[in-house]
């Protein structure tokens, strides 16, 4: 099973969060038996992870 088939994981815009100008971001991720993990991304900090993951799967083909 995937984190997509699962609904594991998602990313929802925080604006209740905006600090400085920083645009929020958290991430939610199940880690199983009911929990989750949310993790606080800047828009800036998005960006960067597409970029990377962007280089990774281009490596792999």
């Amino acid at each position: 099973m995937s984190i997509k088939d699962s609904g594991g994981f998602n990313v929802r815009r925080r604006p209740d969060l905006d600090v400085s100008g920083m645009i929020a971001f958290v991430a939610r991720i199940h880690v199983g038996g009911g929990q989750w993990v949310e993790l606080l991304y800047s828009k800036s900090d998005l960006q960067e992870i597409r970029r990377v993951i962007g280089q990774a799967l281009q490596e792999n083909q």
